[in-house]
């Protein structure tokens, strides 16, 4: 039997919410099993704020105009 260790580090950055993931993958049970296996022994850091990017963007500015 093989022993599995966890050595890696991966970070993923998202503005989707678990909830819309749906929308990408298109089916709930591999988007639930996809989401799982994600956040397994995961530390999720959630930005309830806007984003600073986007409020010093050209997208913003050219929105308002």
């Amino acid at each position: 039997m093989q022993t599995v260790t966890k050595k890696r580090s991966l970070i993923i950055t998202t503005n989707i919410e678990f909830s819309k993931w749906n929308g990408i993958f298109y089916d709930d049970q591999l988007t639930a099993a996809l989401i799982d296996r994600l956040v397994h022994h995961s530390h999720l850091i959630v930005f309830d704020r806007d984003s600073w990017r986007f409020e010093h963007s050209l997208m913003k500015d050219s929105a308002t105009k």
